[in-house]
């Protein structure tokens, strides 16, 4: 299930096309999105044109995660997806009340439309989310991610910080700076981009002086902050 990074990064060499790393959160944005106003509902349509797109000739993107992402993944997508459950009941109460009482001063029965809850929203988004990771090259764990992930929380690099470690966040920075350099050694000239909307820990990549700025530099990467942006990027328009 998990890969040696020289092993996806001989793959794409072998084949390039635009690569881009997905973190936790934005693989269970898919689900979050419907309720949540802070994330666009166009994150699940950028998700299926992904889904669609990777592997294939151009345009083409190769989906690269790791094993910790993958980890993080399973642990919190149940809890997402009860998240998803509730808020979609807390609508469909507040939409019976605003129909009763349209029904109260027009004097008549109004239709009501479909109930989210018969849609099986929830199932459908949860399957694409699944489908982002069953796509995307899985990364594993070595030694080196964590020992430069305990460099970053000591030095308190970005994602870690003054009082928080984070230290999952930086397993997974080090594995995508990891393929980054080794995909830049082989020779690959396309675009490598993280992608995360963990602005608190990472800063915003519009930053002038995102934390990240230097590492991304170095090896030419981008850091975005959706699968919407990481689109744009792969279809050229971002």
């Amino acid at each position: 299930m998990y890969i040696e990074v020289d092993e996806v990064c001989a793959a794409i060499t072998a084949r390039p096309a635009p690569v881009l790393f997905l973190d936790t959160c934005t693989i269970l944005d898919v689900l979050r999105a419907p309720c949540r106003e802070t994330i666009a509902v166009e994150e699940i349509s950028a998700a299926l044109a992904l889904i669609r797109l990777n592997g294939q000739p151009t345009p083409g993107v190769w989906l690269v995660t790791n094993e910790t992402v993958h980890g993080e993944w399973t642990a919190n997508l149940d809890t997402v997806k009860t998240e998803l459950e509730r808020e979609s009941k807390k609508i469909e109460r507040l939409r019976s009340r605003l129909v009763d009482a349209v029904d109260i001063v027009y004097g008549r029965t109004h239709e009501v439309g479909h109930r989210i809850e018969h849609l099986k929203l929830s199932e459908h988004l949860e399957n694409l989310s699944r489908q982002l990771v069953s796509v995307s090259q899985k990364v594993k764990i070595v030694e080196s991610h964590s020992v430069n992930a305990m460099n970053r929380v000591i030095r308190c690099l970005a994602p870690a910080g003054r009082g928080k470690q984070e230290a999952k966040d930086c397993q997974i920075y080090e594995a995508f700076l990891d393929v980054g350099r080794t995909l830049r050694t082989k020779g690959f000239a396309g675009s490598i981009c993280f992608v995360t909307a963990n602005s608190d820990d990472y800063g915003k990549p519009t930053e002038p002086k995102n934390p990240l700025g230097a590492e991304l530099l170095a090896i030419n990467a981008r850091y975005v902050g959706s699968l919407s942006w990481a689109l744009a990027v792969v279809e050229g328009r971002g």
